[in-house]
């Protein structure tokens, strides 16, 4: 036996050598790691939409191999990824928005997904297309008895043929979401909405449903262009605030109406007069002329009282000025005027309230007048520009931004903004971009004032008291980029100002040294999009007037009309937004 089991000795080894190798071979060969599963996308439920509108569609997806990207496709409509999940990640949802075009019936959008394994899945919803349904109209017609204390119901489309009143003692009440057209006409035949002094108007929009103020032609999906003017009139509200025509006893009729009717006289003593409320009001697209240099604003503000309530208000694309005040002394906030056909801002007769937040934004391919211009200053008229109450308005956070040159005009017929007949007002905070025309003052020596016996234009205003002016006048810690002034020194002030009716240089270069004392020529580094009209320059946020709370303004950390750091005011409600979001 004992020699047999030496015998086996070299089996055993190789057998040995054999099970050594195995184990070895078997710890170096590569494990085999398997492939994550294809990623799984799961679409929401079937869904309305209503043809034109927007719908948010939320994909659910699971990728266990890591996300890696998406596309999707659509029928019936357009769609884009609005929100997707962080790379590699393994969970979450694809948020699509799809917007409708303008057929009825079926569509659909389909999202693929693919993760970091090029491995990918797909998932459509099907989308039913609604037509909108027809909002039923009234035809509201001109008459003596005014309008009544009503309500106009937002499930209404109101018409109006003529001159429509809301004569004093009634109140007009219109919901959110309204919308009010008006017939397209010039002299007699053009229409308007009118707030008689004594009449209230109760427009109280929200920013979800804003009530619109638009010619017949207009069905709010781009059938007029965004430059159509004078498809209808405009909104007038007057009142019994005090304005500076003492020539005329205090007591005028407002451009636009003829002058024939009484319940177009505005003015009077009250300058807390309260004629409603404009909340998140849109008007559009306005203008009629009634006669010669004789057109409708797109609002007009006849002795206003500050008791009145104005803020968030767009006027958009109206043949003479945005808004335009006679006297009184409204209080204005969150104001967007765009591609006004003549001036943005025109201040008349005595205006002494206040505005705070306002955009202008002029083109000059839609100016329609021989003087366009950012702002027009104007403290009275004829016999009345030397007299009290002088224009004192006080106004702060504002941006006057114009596009393109009018080559057919000359610098002082598109001024940045005209000064005049005796304007005694203040510019703080704010921002005046890309006008190809200064800012004008202007002098006069036979302006007199009937109870100081002191000549009383622009220049005597703004010249201090102990220099023999009134010292009102201020133009202070604002951003100046305009008439090709882009120097911050004596050089690009002397571009971007002028001293009118004025012969004598050392006066204006008075002025300049004032104004370069006081303000910045930079430029405020507007975007473009959505932040168009958002300054980013450091000048933005320094250098603040204050105490701005003495005249019933707001003290900013900013200036211009945009927060740099916020979203403006006029996003999600007005026209002008959907305009810079195209």
């Amino acid at each position: 036996m004992k020699k047999n089991l030496i015998k086996m000795k070299p089996a055993i080894a190789f057998l040995a050598l054999m099970l050594g190798l195995a184990v070895v071979t078997s710890s170096c060969k590569k494990t085999t790691v398997a492939t994550p599963d294809a990623p799984k996308v799961t679409a929401p439920a079937n869904t309305d939409v209503q043809v034109l509108n927007a719908v948010d569609l939320t994909f659910s997806i699971n990728v266990p191999g890591g996300y890696s990207s998406a596309s999707v496709s659509a029928n019936g409509g357009s769609a884009n990824i609005k929100t997707e999940p962080a790379a590699n990640a393994t969970s979450g949802s694809v948020v699509v928005a799809f917007t409708a075009d303008a057929t009825d019936g079926a569509g659909s959008v389909t999202l693929s997904v693919v993760d970091k394994n090029q491995k990918s899945d797909d998932a459509t919803v099907v989308l039913n297309k609604t037509a909108k349904p027809v909002t039923p109209t009234k035809d509201v017609y001109s008459s003596a008895d005014g309008t009544g204390t009503v309500t106009w119901s937002s499930d209404t489309i109101y018409i109006l043929r003529g001159f429509i009143f809301v004569n004093s003692g009634q109140t007009l009440t219109i919901e959110p979401g309204t919308v009010i057209k008006g017939q397209p006409g010039q002299g007699a035949g053009a229409s308007a909405l009118i707030v008689a002094r004594g009449g209230k108007i109760m427009a109280k929009g929200t920013a979800d449903a804003p009530i619109i103020m638009t010619g017949l032609a207009d069905d709010l999906n781009g059938s007029v262009p965004e430059d159509a003017v004078q498809t209808w009139g405009g909104l007038i509200i007057l009142g019994k605030a005090t304005t500076n025509n003492n020539a005329e006893g205090g007591e005028k009729s407002v451009e636009g109406i003829p002058e024939t009717e009484s319940r177009g006289l505005y003015g009077g003593n009250d300058d807390n007069d309260n004629s409603g409320v404009l909340q998140y009001v849109s008007v559009r697209h306005g203008g009629s002329v009634i006669g010669a240099d004789n057109e409708i604003n797109g609002i007009s503000l006849g002795a206003v009282g500050s008791a009145t309530t104005l803020d968030h208000i767009e006027v958009y694309a109206n043949f003479d000025d945005g808004i335009e005040f006679f006297g009184g002394a409204p209080k204005l906030t969150n104001v967007v005027l765009t591609y006004a056909g003549d001036d943005g801002l025109d201040e008349d007769e005595g205006f002494h309230g206040t505005v705070q937040y306002a955009l202008v934004w002029k083109k000059a391919e839609y100016n329609k007048s021989s003087d366009p211009r950012g702002s027009e200053d104007d403290g009275g008229v004829g016999a009345n520009e030397p007299e009290k109450p002088f224009a004192t308005v006080k106004m702060a956070n504002i941006t006057l931004y114009n596009e393109g040159t009018n080559t057919s005009l000359d610098a002082l017929s598109k001024q940045t903004f005209l000064m005049r007949d005796g304007w005694a007002g203040s510019w703080y905070n704010s921002i005046f971009y890309g006008f190809d025309g200064p800012i004008d003052m202007e002098r006069r020596t036979d302006k007199i004032n009937s109870v100081d016996n002191k000549s009383a234009s622009c220049y005597d205003q703004w010249l201090a008291v102990d220099k023999g002016g009134y010292g009102n006048l201020k133009i202070e810690n604002n951003i100046i980029y305009t008439n090709n002034a882009t120097s911050n020194d004596s050089t690009g002030f002397a571009k971007m100002f002028v001293l009118s009716d004025e012969g004598d240089p050392t006066l204006e270069y008075d002025v300049e040294k004032y104004l370069m004392a006081h303000n910045t020529i930079a430029d405020p580094g507007f975007g473009s999009g959505t932040a168009k009209f958002t300054p980013s320059a450091t000048e933005v946020t320094s250098n603040l007037a204050t105490g701005l709370s003495t005249y019933g303004l707001v003290d900013e950390n900013y200036k211009g009309a945009i927060d740099p750091n916020g979203t403006p005011f006029f996003a999600n409600w007005s026209l002008t937004w959907e305009t810079i979001n195209k």
